[in-house]
Order: C-alpha cells, then sequence, then structure tokens
C-alpha cells in the first residue's frame, strides 16, 4: 500500500509538504497540502502530527493557523510552530522535504471564535496561532456578510521582537475596522490583568502558557467572566485530597506495580519502564487512552472524580485515587 500511496497508515490521514519557511531561529512555518477526505477544520482547532523519527512514530499536537476558508479554496492548511531544540519532533521537522508525504490526524478542539458579541483574545508567543486562523476566517467572512461583525481586540504578549505574524495582523487591522491589536511584553507593560478592565462586556478568549491562563483566570473569576481557554502547556496536576502521599496498585495488562496519587499514571509508567503509547502528554492527542477496567481516576485539569466502572481514560491526565485495573 505505501508503495502506491507513501507515508499511508492505517488510522491515520495523509498530507504533502508544499513548503516549509524560518520565520525566525526558532519558529517554522510549515504549509501542507491535505488528502481530499480530511475532515472539514474549524478556526482555533489542532491537529496531532506524526513523523517518522529514526523509524519510531513520533506525535506532537499543534495548532492550525489558517482559516476553514483557505482550505476550502486550495486544500492547504498551515502551521506555526516554536522548534524546542531538545524536543523529540519538532527540531526534526527543519529537514521535512517538500513534496513529502507526512501523517495528520483529524481535526480536534471546540476552541472557536463567537460571532455574537465582542471578543478579546489574549495570546501569549506561539498562542496566537489559534487566533490568526480565526481572523483569517473572519476577514474573508467580513467581505460576504452585510451584517456588521462583533468587535474584536488581541492582546499579544511575547519576549521582545519575538511576536509572530504581524505583518498578517496588520493587514488584518487596516481591512477591518472593529479589528484592534497591542503587541505586549511583561517587562514594559506589566502583568496582563492590568490591560483587563477595559474588556469587561466582552467575551475572553485565551491562549498561551499557564501562567498567562491563570493571570487572565484569576482577574475574570473575581469580576464574574466567562473565559475560553486552549493551553499548550501541560496543566500543574491538581494534587490529591490526601494530606499524605499513597501507595496504590496498578494492573496494567500483565504487570503488577505501585503507584501515588500525586503523580499522572503515564508518568508512572514510564517512570516504570512500561512501553504506553502517548502524544502529546496534555490531554489532547488521546494516543494514550486505555480502558479502566476498575478502580477511581481523578483527571489533573479540572480535579473530576470518575466512577468504578469499566471506562477509556487518557493516562497523562490521570491521577490514582484507588487501586486501579487497566487494559491497552
Amino acid at each position: 500500500m505505501q508503495w502506491f500511496l507513501p507515508a499511508w497508515r492505517d488510522g491515520f490521514y495523509r498530507a504533502r509538504v508544499i513548503s516549509i519557511k524560518q520565520i525566525n531561529a526558532n519558529t517554522l512555518n510549515i504549509t501542507l497540502s491535505t488528502e481530499d477526505k480530511w475532515p472539514v477544520h474549524q478556526a482555533g482547532q489542532h491537529l496531532a502530527l506524526t513523523v517518522d523519527v529514526h523509524g519510531k512514530l513520533t506525535t506532537r499536537v499543534f495548532t492550525i493557523a489558517s482559516g476553514a476558508r483557505r482550505h476550502s479554496t486550495d486544500n492547504e492548511i498551515r502551521l506555526v510552530l516554536r522548534v524546542k531544540e531538545n524536543g523529540a519532533l519538532t527540531p526534526y521537522l527543519r529537514s521535512l522535504k517538500t513534496n513529502q508525504w507526512i501523517n495528520i490526524s483529524a481535526p480536534k478542539g471546540s476552541f472557536q471564535l463567537p460571532t455574537d458579541k465582542p471578543v478579546l483574545m489574549v495570546a501569549g508567543g506561539s498562542g496566537i496561532t489559534p487566533f490568526i486562523a480565526m481572523l483569517e476566517d473572519y476577514l474573508a467572512l467580513q467581505d460576504t456578510t452585510a451584517s456588521p461583525l462583533p468587535d474584536i481586540h488581541l492582546l499579544h504578549y511575547a519576549k521582545q521582537d519575538e511576536h509572530l505574524l504581524l505583518d498578517e495582523l496588520s493587514k488584518i487591522a487596516s481591512a477591518v475596522s472593529n479589528f484592534s491589536f497591542r503587541i505586549l511584553t511583561r517587562e514594559r507593560d506589566g502583568d496582563v490583568s492590568q490591560h483587563l478592565p477595559l474588556f469587561k462586556s466582552y467575551q475572553w478568549m485565551v491562549c498561551g502558557p499557564q501562567s498567562l491562563y491563570e493571570s487572565v483566570s484569576q482577574y475574570a473569576t473575581s469580576h464574574h467572566i466567562t473565559v475560553e481557554s486552549e493551553h499548550f502547556a501541560a496543566l500543574s496536576p491538581i494534587i490529591s485530597n490526601s494530606a499524605s502521599k499513597q501507595t496504590l496498585s496498578l494492573h496494567h495488562d500483565n504487570t503488577v506495580l505501585n503507584v501515588n496519587n500525586q503523580q499522572t499514571l503515564l508518568e508512572q509508567l514510564q517512570q516504570a519502564n512500561i512501553p504506553v503509547n502517548f502524544g502529546c502528554g496534555m490531554g489532547i492527542c488521546h494516543q494514550c487512552q486505555c480502558v479502566k477496567k476498575q478502580g477511581v481516576v481523578r483527571d489533573v485539569r479540572t480535579g473530576e472524580l470518575s466512577d468504578n466502572a469499566e471506562e477509556l481514560i487518557q493516562l497523562c491526565v490521570s491521577q490514582a485515587v484507588t487501586n486501579l485495573e487497566l487494559q491497552s
């Protein structure tokens, strides 16, 4: 099958590399052409990208940095991503070749732009990517609707001289009167909370590191404002309510080991050198799903407890609360 369809793998979609451009020293812009059966995405969604690295399939999750309108026109999407020099995947993406075939997942996520109220976007670093996709479709919608679109204001935080896609933001701002943006750095402009009071009547959306989300969330909570968020850094786990660290029993396929109630199951299985599938490590790509036959786990993102019944769980965002039996 791969002789006729390079990079074909059961359960994946194929995409062909159209171009790779270096935006700056550690940021790539990768344009992909998707195969026709790839599902239509919505601006703000993400996908899992899988590449063969030294004979091992390696997967990471990236936000799609282009709108649905572009894909419907030319069947292309783009990714704008930071290269982590010691990362398992991103350094190798520099070596992708034009016309090379790679694997992608279906688009996932519900981080989407509301069109019935004014919106405040808060981006940190490469957290600009879902917003640039939304704004691309917002600009296209401006040309096809007679009704006025809601106001959008963007606060874009990054280190000095590391803000991304400024030319595109300026182009959109010049074409759409009700879109505006500010370029901010923490050193010069202070914490994001200082810039939020003007936007209490807006719908808030935030994408960026956990520290940025926490600042926005704390202010929003105190003023009863709803925040839609998309994280690209693993969330801090909610530690067990137990006053002390507990040791519990985990039956995983044919292996029995002791686990604690304060680390994720994925972390502890890796520490025990038990081979498990995983990708993003933050609950997005679902590669580490397995069946919990019995026992209770806590979701580290929300603190929510499962029941004791059989169900699918994700190892990377689950902590043991009771003794567990898992099946791959």
